[in-house]
Order: structure tokens, then sequence, then C-alpha cells
């Protein structure tokens, strides 16, 4: 599977900050209905895309990533960043369809 939900700084830094292949990074929270919806749209995208990206998953709630979560989003859910060489590249926030298939497009190519 391409995907995997992060609890911990380590794991911030092992699977994002050093990871050598783009990073998609969805940052979620279990009352967020948008988030419901987008979350397995993505979780798709990647299965289709194990080769080019590698998708995690950020509940906005982790105590442990308080500070990850204000730097790179505010706190805005659902927030989607794109990280290449541990460097923040692209950001979306918000859900609608279009949103989603201009992020799509961006990390496909």
């Amino acid at each position: 599977m391409n995907c995997l939900e992060i609890n911990t700084l380590k794991d911030w830094f092992e699977q994002v900050v050093n990871n050598q292949r783009p990073v998609v990074v969805s940052f979620f929270a279990d009352w967020c209905a948008p988030c419901r919806k987008l979350n397995p749209q993505l979780i798709q995208e990647a299965e289709k895309n194990t080769e080019k990206w590698q998708l995690v998953l950020v509940n906005v709630n982790n105590d442990e990533l308080y500070d990850v979560v204000h730097q790179c989003v505010k706190a805005q859910v659902p927030s989607v960043c794109l990280f290449n060489m541990g460097t923040q590249t692209d950001l979306m926030t918000g859900y609608s369809e279009r949103k989603i298939k201009s992020f799509f497009e961006k990390i496909r190519s």
C-alpha cells in the first residue's frame, strides 16, 4: 500500500522530510466531512501512482504533530501538501472537484 498515517515527529521526519520521493500529505480531522470524502480519493490515486509518490495522512488533532500542522497548514482542513525532498512545494486547502482534479494533474506530472 502506498499510504500510511503518521503519528509521531520521528515518522514525520522519516516519511516526509527525509523522503527522496515526492510525498503528498493530507492533513485531516475525524470530524471533517470534506476530509472523509477527500482521503479515499487520495488513497485511490496513490495506489495508481506507487512508483511516483508516497501518500501520508496526518490527523490535525495529534498533539505531537501540533507544530508541524500549524507550520504547514495552520489547521485548515482538509489541506493537502506536496513535498519534494522535504520542502513543501504546493498546497491545496478546502475541497472541491475542481481543486482535486487540478491537484491530481500536478502530482501526476
